[in-house]
């Protein structure tokens, strides 16, 4: 029995000794995963710990750095102050995983650039962002209401990104997703209930992913992809399915067919930020994300389902009288001229390419509606594109081609 407790005390010990060899050694050191980036909720809005850096190591041997500032979100500006500078116009981007922007350094986001860009017009800005993984339409606009308004912004910016729209209103089993504000129908009639988010409590999850080897293990090698649909079924309790088969730009089309629902929650979403707009003092413009497959192939996008996602956003801002931008021109336009992709090859967030076009497009929008304040004879190019190479490639030297069609620019 001696021997028997002995062999079994040597086995533990030899594996935990090579647990915490591959830890703190292995993984320190070779197999080195994304750092940690914590999440917690401060006046009832979900962000990142304040103060946290964070190197993420993609796949294609490169590397970005979060650096969450000390209201917690990535971004250059350190501390986001509450008072105005005289004279500084006040720009605040709210979004997703896209405006956080983990997968580019910050220096090459478009919030970065878009404020170079202005500054080089001779326009005095600042540029704040408010970027959550995983956000939906909804939480922009409870975003918008508990953080965003303290700041007294000029101008917002709301990117839309195709899985904004069903995940409003779905109820997704994951990490933190309870801590984003939902939309439900009141049964019966036409009226939307707003379910508030709940706070954000570190669970299991959190941590195992406080170890370097859980993180090397599941994230590094894609195995929380291949056991997606187990981890939500029984560890989260959901229902979500994972099919390569069915992701088009980087949404599974089976759960945004019902545009019904679409459209009615977008609505109230995009009409509740226009009252906030409209209370509050400041210009708003919604940019929405190309049907990026369409570009590549030179096909009407329309043969692609989530492009009716595009079409629902730009025909309620012709409905509300919203200024809205869908980004197709644009992509399509610098991938004419110069045939490279605006994501990774590893993951569909723009890449430095993406976010250079996605500034360039804010830009020119901002100045040629006249909402930002630039010398006199600085102008914006027109939209409807005939270009060489501009400033890093881009199409800030562009001519004026031909008149945008309605369903592009609003």
């Amino acid at each position: 029995m001696k021997k028997r407790l002995g062999e079994l005390a040597l086995t533990a010990a030899s594996l935990i000794a090579c647990f915490l060899f591959i830890e703190f050694v292995v993984c320190r050191t070779v197999l080195v995963p994304d750092d940690l980036l914590e999440n917690v909720t401060i006046n009832q809005v979900v962000r990142y710990k304040p103060g946290t850096r964070a190197t993420f190591r993609h796949p294609d041997g490169t590397s970005s750095t979060v650096v969450a500032n000390a209201q917690g979100w990535n971004s250059l500006v350190a501390s986001y102050e509450k008072a105005k500078r005289e004279g500084v116009q006040r720009i605040a981007i709210v979004g997703d995983s896209y405006v956080h922007g983990a997968f580019v350094d910050r220096g090459e986001h478009f919030a970065a650039r878009l404020n170079t860009f202005l500054a080089e017009r001779g326009a005095k800005t600042e540029v704040y962002r408010f970027g959550m993984d995983g956000a939906p339409l909804s939480q922009y606009l409870h975003m918008l209401r508990r953080e965003v308004l303290s700041y007294k912004p000029d101008i917002v910016v709301i990117p839309l990104i195709h899985n904004d729209f069903d995940e409003s209103y779905r109820f997704l089993k994951t990490r933190y997703a309870s801590s984003f504000m939902k939309l439900e129908r009141v049964e019966g009639t036409d009226e939307v209930r707003e379910i508030p988010p709940t706070p954000f409590e570190p669970g299991i999850a959190d941590i195992l992913r406080r170890s370097a080897a859980f993180r090397f293990i599941y994230y590094e090698t894609g195995l929380y992809l291949r056991l997606k649909d187990m981890v939500s079924r029984y560890f989260w309790g959901g229902e979500e399915l994972f099919d390569p088969a069915f992701v088009s730009s980087a949404v599974d089309v089976r759960k945004i067919r019902d545009h019904d629902a679409n459209r009615f929650f977008a609505r109230h979403a995009l009409g509740e930020i226009q009252k906030l707009s409209r209370t509050h003092g400041f210009k708003l413009l919604f940019v929405m994300d190309g049907v990026r497959e369409a570009v590549y192939a030179m096909e009407p996008r329309a043969q692609w389902e989530v492009s009716k996602l595009n079409e629902i956003a730009g025909s309620l801002a012709d409905e509300l009288g919203l200024d809205f931008v869908d980004l197709q021109a644009a992509f399509a336009s610098d991938y004419g001229r110069n045939g490279e992709r605006f994501e990774f090859a590893h993951d569909w967030h723009w890449n430095a390419r993406g976010n250079l076009v996605v500034a360039e497009v804010i830009e020119r929008e901002l100045v040629t509606r006249g909402w930002v304040d630039v010398p006199a004879g600085e102008t914006a190019p027109a939209a409807g594109y005939s270009c060489g190479q501009g400033k890093a490639g881009g199409y800030r030297a562009c001519q004026r081609a031909a008149a945008p069609t309605s369903a592009t620019v609003r």
